[in-house]
């Protein structure tokens, strides 16, 4: 680490020679991601930077740097990108701060910071969309949702399951993307959380991690952001903050003309969509890549599924294994792991 920290400040200083700036004087370590990039505050006598250090046969780099520039031109609150170097992977990036919303959300602030959020969520979806963009589609969306049997299911909690029970969870892989893709497509953030915010001095979110950018169902980021695995809201508080995000999509022309109902529905099942994606990626990152931090998230993310197949009779198959089976082992597992 020390090393890494060497070099990124050796090549910093170097870029910043060239474009006639101030030298950085101290480099340190922030915080720790379920990807491969690395974090550090870089300071000198005039303020400070982040400095990535981005493995570029692991992470998206040029994307990236792509959109940095694409959000930045379509008015989202993006971190400035310095200097890069896509090779090395080393980039230099404005400093957001320290106020991440994953750590500042409180029921004191949540109805200010989450509507500051949904406007960025907004000036996203309202981006121009181009045929170099990435297109989620329904082969993406379910390679993704059989992470669910292969690193959850099978792998972390070592379940053998039955013929009818593979049975419930493919039938059930189907209804969820039925319904996943008839909704509107936009351009998504794709990990649109807490933990990828930031609360700026004006008042705005400052959004990060944006390289996975890709066109995909309009309800893809709002679930992401208010059904969060590190802030436990009631219904109530979700579906208030929902209303909040559906005016500010009616007011721009986002929405078609359909029924709260449906609306409320693509919420629910873009929401099983994805939390059946990080269900495996959380088993993957603990079982192949050694990164165990995200499994308190393996429980609230399982609860969030079953809530919302509750409210859909053609899912009742599924709930009972959820909840009957699956529920049941991954409790126990967790037990046999702390």
């Amino acid at each position: 680490m020390e090393e890494a920290n060497t070099e990124l400040l050796g090549w910093a200083n170097q870029q910043f020679a060239d474009l006639g700036r101030e030298p950085l004087l101290k480099i340190y370590t922030l915080r720790q991601e379920a990807s491969f990039r690395s974090y550090y505050r870089l300071s000198s006598g005039l303020g400070s930077f982040v400095g990535v250090f981005s493995p570029p046969d692991q992470e998206s780099n040029q994307d990236f740097i792509h959109f940095a520039e694409f959000f930045k031109n379509n008015n989202v609150r993006v971190p400035e990108i310095i200097c890069s170097d896509p090779v090395s992977g080393y980039m230099i990036v404005e400093d957001f701060g320290d106020k991440l919303y994953q750590t500042e959300l409180s029921r004191r602030n949540y109805l200010e910071l989450y509507s500051a959020a949904l406007d960025e969520i907004i000036a996203i979806q309202s981006c121009p969309l181009d045929n170099s963009m990435r297109v989620f589609t329904k082969e993406i969306a379910l390679q993704q949702m059989s992470l669910f049997r292969d690193w959850f299911l099978e792998a972390f909690l070592e379940m053998k399951i039955s013929n009818d029970d593979l049975e419930v969870v493919e039938k059930s892989y189907q209804i969820i993307l039925s319904s996943f893709f008839d909704q509107p497509k936009v351009l998504c953030h794709f990990d649109f959380e807490s933990r990828n915010l930031m609360v700026l001095e004006d008042g705005c979110a400052g959004v990060l991690d944006f390289q996975d950018a890709i066109v995909g169902p309009i309800f893809l980021d709002p679930v992401s952001l208010l059904k969060d695995l590190d802030h436990a809201w009631t219904d109530r508080e979700i579906s208030g903050l929902l209303n909040t995000y559906l005016l500010k999509a009616k007011k721009k022309g986002l929405l078609p003309d359909v029924g709260e109902d449906m609306f409320i529905k693509w919420f629910d099942f873009a929401g099983m969509q994805r939390q059946l994606r990080i269900l495996g990626v959380l088993c993957r990152l603990h079982l192949r890549d050694n990164k165990s931090y995200r499994l308190v998230d393996l429980e609230t993310t399982l609860i969030y599924i079953i809530e919302a197949s509750k409210k859909y009779d053609e899912l009742s198959r599924f709930v009972v294994f959820l909840e009957s089976k699956v529920f049941p082992m991954l409790r126990k597992k967790m037990t046999s792991i702390k």
